[in-house]
């Protein structure tokens, strides 16, 4: 029965050894692709329901098991009465001769086994069941954890079908794909700038050198990059302004890789500002902002706060300490 028992243990539970951690186990955090993760979900969705029915085959048995212990029970009663009369009843029954003595003994020793075997058999029901209900409670922890692995799985599937969203959006970004802005999309009293941007890019062409610095009072520039995009780091204070570098259309505002949560300022003519690494933004796509107009705050999770700037032609990077002055 122990061997039987540790079979449909491990069976129910083997399978959720290794979700204790699920977001540092590599099963989950080395998946790369949504089809990876959705085949890892269907197999914990098919080991949770085998679980589930070994759950109720278990409840099932133990039922069982307390009718069988009722009636076991029952019958060692009588029989244990019976034998406690047999035993009490005095001098053996010499007087009837051999024969009724060899029956009498039969009797008695009868009346033992009976016991005895209700004895047996009701240790063996309150072993089994005692050995049902610790299954139970393993595979209530091995359920426990597999709904864990779940939902990491399912949180590792949202987090790649997002940064796939988040790729292609910024890809098409820059190359000037425009995003739709839903028509309650204005924020912060400005107004969408509608028509060619184009025309704005002219301008902007012409600011190389005279941009605005997007972390005023930077206790540090230095030269650094994402994705293999060059670009500059500014560190500055936690929480403080980040700023708009000329005027602009706001094209992206979402998280993306390594680039943490960014915005993308559409300045025509195929120029773009990027501004990475933020703690927060206060423009949503759609949004017009002048320059050195603030559109967003430093990451507050450290003690250097770090924003990654760029200046982008198209898809193309450029010089952004040119572009700066610096």
């Amino acid at each position: 029965m122990k061997i039987k028992r540790k079979l449909w243990v491990w069976i129910a539970a083997g399978f959720f050894a290794a979700t204790a951690s699920a977001e540092q186990d590599l099963g989950v955090a080395g998946l790369t692709d949504v089809a990876a993760v959705e085949g890892k979900i269907a197999e914990s969705l098919a080991r949770v329901e085998h679980a589930h029915t070994r759950q109720a085959q278990i409840d099932t048995e133990i039922s069982g098991l307390a009718s069988q212990r009722d009636d076991a029970q029952g019958r060692l009663h009588e029989r244990a009465r019976a034998l406690y009369r047999v035993r009490r009843a005095g001098m053996l029954p010499v007087a009837g001769g051999f024969d009724a003595l060899m029956a009498h003994l039969a009797r008695v020793q009868r009346l033992s086994r009976m016991v005895k075997n209700d004895l047996d058999t009701m240790e063996f029901l309150e072993q089994r069941g005692a050995a049902l209900r610790a299954e139970k409670n393993e595979l209530a922890e091995a359920l426990q954890e597999a709904h864990a692995m779940l939902g990491a799985l399912e949180a590792k599937k949202q987090e790649l079908e997002e940064s796939t969203r988040s790729a292609s959006l910024f890809q098409d970004t820059l190359r000037g794909e425009r995003q739709e802005v839903a028509s309650d999309s204005l924020s912060y009293g400005r107004i969408r700038v509608s028509g060619d941007m184009d025309d704005l890019g002219d301008g902007f062409s012409e600011m190389r050198g005279q941009l605005a610095l997007p972390v005023q009072g930077s206790m540090r520039i230095g030269e650094s990059s994402r994705e293999g995009a060059p670009g500059l780091e500014f560190y500055g204070r936690p929480g403080g302004p980040v700023r708009a570098a000329a005027d602009g259309r706001v094209a992206f505002a979402r998280q993306y890789g390594a680039y943490g949560l960014m915005v993308i300022l559409d300045h025509g003519g195929s120029f773009y500002t990027v501004y990475g690494g933020l703690g927060t933004t206060d423009v949503q796509v759609g949004d017009w902002v002048g320059m050195s107009t603030r559109i967003g705050t430093l990451d507050t999770g450290s003690p250097d706060a770090v924003l990654f700037f760029e200046v982008r032609r198209g898809t193309r990077p450029l010089d952004a300490r040119s572009w700066l002055g610096l």
